[in-house]
This record gives structure tokens, sequence and C-alpha cells, in this order.
């Protein structure tokens, strides 16, 4: 399994979660989840089973990730999800509470069927002896105060449940984002021409003079870093260095970036 990508974009007024991952041989497809406010708004998968019918290595399948993730933001900055976004903005806002204020405005009779406080029984369950009250006339009718509950233990979070939470606290902070722009030649042994982009996610705007580091890393040799600079004004980087040639083992580039708004890494398997 390979590492995926992770990146927060706003576009207007939200921000856009996109975690793309790899799912393994056991499923050999690589599946990107756009996230808003904790739920998933869009999922894209596409499978690369051809690609290990055809003997193909690992950084194949880094490029389709990598091309996949940037597709799902590039169709959040151009709008293609805005009306999906629309929808489930509009779906919080109906539910329990529309459906009380509709029968208010009405005068229809809600009847409580038997279940969890704060159910409402379906349209249609009234009996033929009930008679609907005028607007004016619907009050609400006093109970008597529950007795308070013992106190419960919390149920156990799970990971998702943690990770979502996290997400959702850290979607109105700004992030670095850091974007391959151009990749030519990332193999063993190669002069190697990399770009990349530094944006900021909450506006899209370029990070002008961002530090950005490429070191190589490998189960035989010692890290080493390969080239390193500043992005220019309009957050642009471009560098061209000598991947050196590793007779054995697993090797793979660490795109490193610091800005005063924060960190980010691309990872690449040799």
């Amino acid at each position: 399994m390979i590492t995926g990508y992770n990146t927060d974009i706003r576009h207007g007024d939200v921000v856009f979660h996109v975690q793309t991952e790899d799912k393994g041989l056991g499923n050999p497809c690589i599946e990107s989840l756009v996230y808003v406010g904790g739920q998933v708004l869009a999922t894209k998968r596409a499978s690369y089973a051809e690609l290990l019918a055809e003997g193909k290595d690992d950084k194949e399948i880094v490029a389709l990730m990598d091309h996949q993730h940037r597709t799902m933001i590039a169709a959040i900055r151009h709008g293609k999800l805005d009306t999906k976004m629309n929808e489930l903005l509009a779906g919080r806002k109906t539910g329990a509470h529309a459906a009380m204020a509709a029968a208010l405005e009405t005068g229809e009779t809600i009847l409580r069927s038997p279940g969890p406080p704060g159910s409402f029984g379906a349209p249609g369950s009234t009996s033929s002896s009930q008679v609907p009250v005028p607007p004016e006339m619907v009050v609400a009718a006093a109970a008597p105060a529950p007795a308070p509950a013992p106190p419960r233990k919390s149920p156990e979070r799970s990971l998702d449940q943690v990770i979502l939470e996290y997400l959702t606290s850290e979607a109105d902070q700004e992030q670095l984002v850091l974007l391959l722009e151009e990749g030519r030649d990332l193999r063993l042994g190669a002069k190697a021409n990399l770009v990349v982009r530094a944006t900021s996610s909450k506006n899209g705007q370029a990070v002008a003079g961002t530090q950005v580091s490429v070191r190589m890393i490998s189960t035989v040799a010692a890290p080493k870093i390969l080239a390193s600079g500043r992005a220019d004004q309009s957050g642009l980087l471009a560098l061209q260095f000598e991947i050196p040639e590793v007779g054995r083992g697993t090797s793979a580039l660490i795109v490193s970036a610091v800005s005063g708004i924060g960190r980010a890494e691309l990872k690449h398997l040799l």
C-alpha cells in the first residue's frame, strides 16, 4: 500500500478536504474522497488492476494517484462540486424541525409515535376523531419535568470519528498546500526536472518565498538532500538535480516545504 495525499482546499466560503489513497493489492484501486464538514461529498475510484497485469511498478501507481488527487482539487476550484455542496447544505436545513414548522403553518395535528423523545408519527397516522387545529390555537402541552437520568459513560469514539472531528476543527485554519506541477525523469540514475507550486488552503493564492527541499531516502543508504530553493512570487519553484543510482533496496523522494503558514510534503516512490 502506497502513502496517500491529504489536502484542504478553500473554495468560496467552504473548505473541502481531499483524501486520496491506495486501497492495496487486495483491492487494486485509487480512491479519492472529498469531505465537507466531516461528511463525504464526492467519491472517485480508479482501478489499476491493468497496470499490475502489465507488470508496472509502484511509480506508475503513484503517478495515477497524484493525477487523480490533482484532478479532484481542480474540480473543486472550477466549481464542479458546487451543486453537490449546495444540496448537502440544503439537506442540513431540513428534517424534524422543518416538518414541525410546516405542520404548524397548516394547522395539521401531529401525533407522537411510541419511540424516543423528539420522534414524530408519520403523516396519515391521525385517527378519524381528531380535528386539525388552527395555527393560532396550537400551544405547547405542559409536561412534568423528567427525572434526571443517571450519568452515562460516553461511548468510545472510533478512529474515523476522531479523524473527521480533527479535520473539521482544522478546516478554518490556513494551511500550506504543495502541488506537483511537473515531474520528469523521477527515477534512479536520471537528471530530474521538478516543478512545484505552493498555495494557501484558504484562498488558493500563491505563498511566495516558501522554502522547498528535495531529499532522497533509502533502505540501504543515509538520507541525502538533492536540491533546495525558494518559491517565486507566483508560488512556483523549478528544480533540476541528479538522482543517484541505488543498486538494491527501496528509495523515495521526499519534497518538503516550509512557509509562514505551515508545512507540507509530497512523496514519490522511485
